[in-house]
């Protein structure tokens, strides 16, 4: 009977165990990837800066070209210098990517007007 209780608790406590390591294994992993935050939030800033100034080019020159017809079919392509680390690099494109949207807007709108 002891035995049983004993073989019992000793497998409870190997699960509890073995719950704490999986738990403690993801949040030293989960707390390792946000340790980049501020670097990607600086790329978004510059691409969102660099795309508005490009679009928002593009987009006066399409106003006075093509008037008031849609015209914007795909945005390009940033350039990314090599000594970017990756997660600047995603962040920067993303940022470009909006940025630019925002200023083909304004540039359409401001001729429009």
């Amino acid at each position: 009977m002891e035995t049983k209780k004993f073989d019992r608790t000793k497998k409870t406590l190997a699960i509890l165990l073995m719950f704490c390591f999986v738990l403690s294994f993801t949040a030293a992993s989960v707390s390792a990837a946000d340790n980049s935050k501020g670097q990607s939030e600086e790329g978004y800033k510059d691409g969102y800066d660099e795309g508005y100034k490009d679009g928002k080019k593009q987009g006066q020159k399409d106003c006075e070209q093509y008037g008031s017809k849609e015209i914007l079919n795909k945005i390009p392509t940033p350039s990314n210098k090599p000594s970017w680390t990756k997660n600047y690099k995603d962040s920067y494109n993303k940022g470009y990517e909006a940025g630019y949207l925002a200023g083909y807007g304004q540039g359409r709108y401001g001729c429009l007007k």
